[in-house]
């Protein structure tokens, strides 16, 4: 899968609520500093959308937007190839 296509996947995983699929999407260290920092999409979230997509080098950064009818979040998702996946390795709320 290329970077685009494992990102819109994740970002369906998030509305689906894989949440197994979606903890082996992030590096571990980047979970955690997540869920330190309160970086999560809303609950339930029901949809979502990439605005935009940059490559960074050897990385890929995704604008990506997930909301439901009261909340939403923007993310900057910085995905990176690990092995035969792409993983995210850097999360920041905009």
């Amino acid at each position: 899968m290329t970077a685009r296509e494992t990102a819109e996947r994740h970002a369906q995983d998030v509305v689906d609520a894989n949440f197994e699929r979606l903890v082996s999407d992030i590096e571990p260290e980047t979970l955690t500093a997540m869920l330190g920092a309160g970086v999560m999409p809303p609950n339930p979230t029901t949809e979502w959308s990439i605005l935009s997509e940059t490559n960074d080098g050897e990385n890929v950064k995704f604008h990506v937007r997930y909301a439901n009818d009261t909340e939403s979040l923007e993310l900057e998702t910085t995905w990176a190839k690990r092995g035969d996946d792409w993983k995210i390795v850097d999360a920041t709320k905009l």
